[in-house]
């Protein structure tokens, strides 16, 4: 018996090291990530940063979880990691973010256990080359880090982020629940009967200039001088003072009535079957999750055409995809959805239809999980040296 074929017939006990503070799509993936290697029959540790929305989640779903604010010094972090990742006979650490990338590439070199870390976005730092494997999350990504980290190409792979399962990948339609889009939409202060309905147009994630939500609110003034009815439901609620700064905006520009400021959202994918468009007006990105989770909900996505975003979606096709920081592009591709309900309708379902199929949870984490066999079987070997062949 080969020693990969022997890892191939246990489980792992695996640790995800995770340094967002913050709900993000890095933090759903890892929860959706390890919910289905539990599944799958392997043990799962998540350490995560104190009083963060992963650590709650973590407890909730009763993983096995530990906190840690993973600073590099004093070493008392360092120890402490190593303590855990030797008490619990941790066969693999994956890493999320940039604090836990850099902790992880340390504990490998501790702790002799293969690092793989996964790419969530673009930054150039020293560590990614450190670690055994790279995952990134689209192909943009993917050759970002191989032309200025220096990955090696044998040592960096695309594995893209599957879709949510509390979405419902074993339904034949997307999610759907009328009376919690119904509470949903009352909530956003929508209207919803007779000649004045809204559009409702709901754009997720972080409230940041990066993620372009300044060009969203210019792209809702243009649709209201139209005449159209539109309301804009934005969810997130990081970085207040920009969030202040972007609500006197939206009063600036006269529209302040159309905007609702829903915060901090549990509920995203019901969210978005509440939503008629989706948009990511993103000045940069990898691929967000957001993205995905509108697709698998059947709502038609306008995008900025950054990063991995085109690899998903193809212009009237899967989205409409428009050009960064251009209101006028933004105004005009929801106008269009609107105006056209048969096209909004068609690209809903291609897309769902395309998530389904590319972006199953089960097939996206066997990527990983084969992954981790691949270098946890690359240790045994290296360990028993060479009688193990």
């Amino acid at each position: 018996m080969t020693n990969s074929s022997y890892f191939g017939t246990r489980p792992l006990r695996i640790l995800q090291l995770v340094s967002s503070p913050t709900t993000s799509g890095p933090c759903v993936y890892v929860m959706e990530l390890s919910q289905t290697l539990r599944s799958m029959g392997h043990h799962i540790t998540i350490v995560a940063r104190p009083q963060s929305w992963l650590a709650e989640e973590a407890t909730k779903a009763q993983f096995e979880t530990f906190v840690s604010e993973q600073h590099r010094f004093p070493l008392d972090q360092i120890q402490y990691l190593r303590k855990l990742v030797i008490d619990r006979q941790i066969d693999v650490i994956h890493t999320h973010m940039s604090r836990a990338h850099f902790m992880g590439v340390l504990l490998r070199g501790i702790c002799q256990v293969p690092c793989i870390a996964t790419a969530h976005c673009r930054k150039i730092q020293a560590h990614w080359m450190l670690n055994n494997h790279v995952i990134a999350t689209s192909l943009d990504t993917e050759q970002f880090h191989r032309r200025f980290n220096m990955v090696p190409t044998d040592r960096i792979s695309t594995i893209y982020c599957p879709v949510p399962q509390r979405l419902g990948r074993d339904s034949n339609r997307p999610l759907y629940d009328a009376r919690s889009i119904r509470d949903l939409r009352s909530q956003w202060g929508c209207a919803n009967e007779g000649p004045t309905t809204e559009t409702v147009i709901g754009v997720v994630g972080e409230i940041s200039p990066a993620k372009g939500q300044w060009h969203l609110l210019h792209a809702i003034k243009k649709l209201s001088e139209k005449g159209r009815q539109v309301r804009l439901v934005v969810i997130g609620n990081h970085r207040k003072e920009y969030v202040w700064e972007l609500q006197k905006l939206a009063r600036d520009l006269g529209i302040g009535s159309k905007v609702h400021w829903a915060g901090f959202c549990d509920r995203v994918p019901v969210a978005m079957t509440a939503m008629d468009i989706y948009v990511c007006p993103s000045l940069n990105e990898s691929l967000p999750l957001t993205i995905l989770e509108a697709m698998a909900a059947a709502r038609p996505v306008v995008s900025t055409s950054v990063g991995g975003i085109p690899e998903v979606i193809r212009h009237r096709e899967t989205g409409m995809l428009v050009t960064p920081r251009d209101a006028a592009a933004i105004a005009e591709a929801i106008h269009e959805l609107i105006d056209c309900p048969r096209l909004a309708q068609q690209i809903g379902s291609r897309a769902w239809q395309k998530v389904q199929t590319e972006f199953d949870p089960w097939q996206q984490t066997r990527k990983v999980e084969q992954l981790y066999y691949r270098f946890v079987a690359a240790k045994l070997s290296t360990d028993a040296g060479p009688q193990a062949a």
